[in-house]
């Protein structure tokens, strides 16, 4: 006699819908780990690359000196920022021997040719890796996230403390037409920034938010990159303010790293700056010869 074949077993329907269901619940938990994970990767890059740039300012320093100015246009005919200088220190020699110190840092024929100028250089020690990506200054030229920290902006009702005397050498570390020493900054160098995050740009940032798609320039060339302390006011979305970290990325400290931002002390030490500092903890941080009170737990 034949047999009469049983019915082959399979999941259910609802069954099949429990399983997805259970799959979503997990991804949706192993997500925020993943991105922590990645974002920790992110700003320990992000310390590597500023503890980089510090090694090569002080080669720079041992070699001639003096820190390069954040501006030297002494000579109109040929104005240049800090960032060519140390080209050679950061293996960077070819570009190095490419770029024009004779011409200006944005003469249209050599070193900012449109298209093949230096400028158009990317450079990956130049950029947070937790920023946006594919960022491009005007003229296709490439960004630099950590500028220069050098000036603040005069009056500001939000010092506490008065405004610091002008120096027309800048009140930073780096300079304007000065090529300074270490033993100019006598307020210690592992008390006074050099360089800061102000990543972003040229995109404008304001409190976690793109709200243009053009701004500050940050070209890694460009002298104009500096930050000048202004702090940004919270309540009113305006400049000047009290808040002088994550606020916004026009010319101020400005990180896509949670709780803070990354900073590069005169001594190489790089830092972590908490999210929403003061001005007015900012401010004896960045000044070389005033004597402030610098606080222990910034």
């Amino acid at each position: 006699m034949s047999r009469r074949a049983s019915p082959r077993e399979g999941f259910t329907l609802i069954e099949l819908l429990v399983v997805i269901a259970i799959i979503a619940i997990l991804i949706g938990l192993l997500l925020p780990a993943i991105q922590k994970v990645r974002e920790a990767a992110n700003r320990a890059q992000c310390q590597n690359n500023l503890k980089q740039l510090g090694l090569a300012l002080h080669g720079f320093h041992n070699a001639n000196n003096g820190f390069p100015a954040a501006l030297d246009n002494a000579n109109t005919a040929r104005v240049h920022g800090w960032t060519p200088h140390i080209l050679p220190y950061i293996e960077q020699d070819n570009l190095f021997n490419r770029y024009r110190f004779d011409l200006s840092w944005n003469d249209a024929a050599t070193n900012d040719a449109n298209p093949g100028g230096v400028n158009q250089a990317t450079i990956a020690l130049f950029l947070c890796p937790s920023a946006p990506g594919g960022r491009v200054a005007d003229r296709n030229r490439k960004i630099l996230d950590y500028p220069a920290i050098t000036q603040i902006t005069r009056p500001n009702p939000f010092y506490a403390r008065g405004v610091p005397p002008s120096d027309p050498t800048y009140i930073g570390i780096l300079g304007h037409n000065v090529r300074r020493r270490i033993t100019d900054v006598s307020d210690g160098t592992s008390n006074t920034l050099m360089l800061a995050e102000s990543a972003g740009r040229n995109q404008t940032w304001r409190m976690g938010r793109m709200t243009s798609a053009t701004g500050t320039t940050g070209a890694w060339a460009n002298p104009s990159t500096q930050i000048v302390l202004s702090g940004f006011n919270i309540p009113t979305a305006t400049i000047p303010g009290a808040c002088a970290v994550n606020c916004t990325n026009a010319n101020e400290i400005y990180a896509f790293h949670p709780g803070g931002a990354n900073g590069l002390f005169g001594d190489g030490s790089v830092r972590f700056l908490r999210a929403t500092m003061d001005i007015n903890v900012v401010l004896p941080l960045m000044t070389r010869s005033i004597g402030e009170v610098v606080p222990n737990d910034f």
